[in-house]
């Protein structure tokens, strides 16, 4: 799916379980311009990854019970110095310095605004002059 002013628009492959995140994540990546994949499983997410050839891609941890850190340490390994970019979604507490450790290049906390993840995207696809300056809700002092 994709609807872009771009001529070979960048691909993206979001692989989560969550089916509304994946609708959401979908919808809002094409609105930005990203010819966008989604899949519901790692099996399934092989074989989209080997057919769609995503520049980069939107990894849950845990996918249906299966280690998503896997296929990334598989991705990075085969592909070498050509990888496949990987995001690490997930709602689990992990330091990015160990997303590092299964070859991710970078890590989000779940949930996130997707302003910041439309920002991550852009850095790892080399488009760091589109980023949008966050905002963020001021937090009230409890007295």
């Amino acid at each position: 799916m994709c609807a872009t002013k771009e001529k070979h628009p960048k691909r993206i492959l979001i692989i989560d379980d969550d089916i509304d995140l994946l609708m959401l994540l979908e919808r809002s990546l094409v609105k930005e311009g990203y010819w966008v994949e989604a899949a519901a499983s790692l099996p399934e997410a092989e074989e989209v990854i080997y057919a769609f050839q995503p520049h980069l891609v939107l990894l849950d941890i845990n996918v249906n019970g299966e280690d998503g850190r896997q296929l990334c340490w598989k991705l990075k390994k085969q592909m070498g110095e050509k990888a496949i970019k990987v995001i690490i979604i997930s709602g689990y507490d992990y330091s990015a310095g160990r997303a590092v450790l299964f070859g991710a290049d970078d890590l989000l906390a779940k949930p996130f605004q997707f302003d910041y993840l439309s920002n991550c995207i852009k850095v790892q696809l080399g488009d760091s002059s589109n980023i949008v300056p966050l905002s963020f809700s001021p937090v009230s002092d409890p007295q």
